[in-house]
């Protein structure tokens, strides 16, 4: 499957060596996806999506094909060819 990968997160985009990139993998899931990402990025990939505990950071929000957020409860969301995945860090602050 391949799909687009749009990463506004520290590190990993260094990690990566861009911010955008296609991503092509066996997966099928958004866990799967992160899954990858980990095993072909390694440390630096799991210390900016994982938190102390080995879940996903809290703060790591996902949103699929920009119009559908990914909360943490549905990692087990299926992908299609062609999607694409917006991963970024979300604040709030006042």
């Amino acid at each position: 499957m391949k799909i687009g990968l749009k990463v506004l997160l520290p590190v990993l985009p260094e990690a990566m060596g861009s911010k955008e990139l296609e991503v092509e993998f066996d997966g099928e899931t958004v866990n799967d996806l992160i899954e990858y990402l980990v095993a072909r990025y390694g440390r630096k990939a799991k210390q900016a999506l994982f938190d102390e505990r080995g879940k996903l950071d809290p703060v790591v929000q996902i949103l699929l094909n920009g119009e559908e957020w990914v909360t943490h409860d549905r990692l087990d969301r299926t992908l299609q060819d062609g999607d694409h995945v917006f991963m970024m860090i979300m604040l709030a602050g006042g």
